[in-house]
């Protein structure tokens, strides 16, 4: 018997919540992560992240999520559909909801619905309960693994539920994650909320990438080596330096001082960026140039939503979307000198001078390691048949 009341329901969800910002097109848009927790909670990433709009019309919006609970607790429905089906009614109220509740054997047929005609939601919250630093690292590998769809690494298991990623993933495999949010909920163990745009590949033929960088990963999600340009693009180019990001990563690997040599290089994602006239910075949507350069994953990975930069912190600072990048131009001018932050500060006038872009990404496993890999399993297996003969 189902006694949930009212209070419940407002427990879950109030219209106050959400904020509707200057709506930003995303012509190849097909879907959206967001979380599923409480709106006094979530309310402000969810606000955030609603701002993108697909391009294309459609009918129908389906929500995958998979319960915490045994039986349902909105009333008859369950809070991992109802958080985000009732958020998106706010800004898409004329189209039909449906929901897919990975857990029940009765849900609708996907052939019904493709990327023509339909918005995709996958609904998850991230790490429950843990320290603060650890949640934080634990989130972004959780973040890079999603990306690269390596459901096999330890960090992984802070999703809720990454079960529903790889069954999306598996009916739409050309499409790819685009990670655009990040807060959490109050408290030295807090829980951990992330966002993510769904998008079909970048397509060329529409507009040519002003720069691109490459990002070269271990299996441990750990970033190795990170190089790019930004004034040019062309195929041969972008091979030259997928090649030279990925000999660096294996043998001098920069971004962890030269350490984890023996952990292997796997993946590398290709970020191109596409320079836009506008100051008004948002994070996770733009990558800056000031002094220095920073891609819009290393916002999401290293700063509040307020603009401060996560140092020594016990838990999350809640100020809201307003980015102030004071802070951000001190770490551009350190990283340009290559000193500690704490031992240099940009002047007013260089603080003025930077250009913001906005970005596509693909992921990518580089298929030289990945042949190696699977002739050394099939040598190991080998070997193991032998022993058992």
């Amino acid at each position: 018997m189902i006694t949930n009341s009212k209070e419940d329901d407002v427990k879950w969800f109030s219209k106050d919540d959400i904020k509707k910002f200057t709506p930003i097109t995303v012509y190849n848009l097909h879907g959206i992560v967001l979380p599923h927790a409480g709106t006094s909670y979530s309310g402000d990433i969810i606000s955030h992240t609603l701002r993108y709009r697909p391009k294309k019309k459609f009918e129908n919006i389906v929500i995958f999520y998979l319960p915490a609970s045994d039986v349902p607790d909105v009333k008859d429905e369950y809070h991992e559909y109802v958080v985000p089906s009732r958020c998106l009614k706010l800004f898409y109220p004329d189209k039909t909801y449906i929901g897919y509740n990975m857990l029940s054997n009765e849900n609708p047929s996907i052939q019904e619905f493709n990327l023509q005609n339909t918005l995709f939601i996958i609904s998850a919250d991230f790490s429950h309960f843990l320290q603060f630093d650890e949640a934080i690292e634990k989130e972004n590998c959780a973040a890079k693994s999603l990306m690269f769809r390596n459901y096999k690494t330890v960090c992984s298991d802070v999703v809720d539920h990454k079960k529903t990623f790889k069954f999306f993933f598996n009916k739409f495999p050309k499409l790819v994650l685009d990670w655009v949010g990040r807060t959490r909920s109050p408290g030295e163990k807090g829980v951990g909320y992330l966002s993510f745009l769904i998008r079909s590949k970048i397509n060329f033929k529409r507009k040519i990438p002003d720069g691109f960088f490459v990002t070269a990963y271990d299996t441990k999600m750990r970033g190795r080596e990170c190089l790019g340009e930004f004034d040019t693009w062309n195929k041969e180019i972008e091979q030259e330096k997928v090649n030279e990001v990925l000999a660096k990563a294996r043998t001098s690997s920069r971004l962890t001082s030269g350490k984890h040599l023996d952990t292997p290089v796997k993946y590398y994602q290709i970020t191109y960026l596409f320079k836009q006239e506008t100051k008004e910075f948002i994070r996770g949507w733009h990558s800056i140039k000031g002094e220095a350069f920073y891609l819009s994953d290393v916002f999401l990975e290293n700063t509040f939503e307020d603009g401060q930069w996560i140092k020594n912190q016990v838990e999350w600072r809640q100020n809201g979307n307003n980015f102030d990048l004071t802070e951000t131009f001190n770490m551009l001018h350190s990283k340009k000198l290559g000193v500690s932050a704490k031992n240099s500060k940009a002047n007013i006038n260089t603080g003025k001078k930077y250009t913001l872009y906005t970005s596509e990404k693909v992921f990518k496993r580089d298929k030289d390691i990945s042949k190696k890999t699977k002739k050394r399993e099939r040598k190991n297996k080998n070997k193991s048949l032998k022993k058992l003969n």
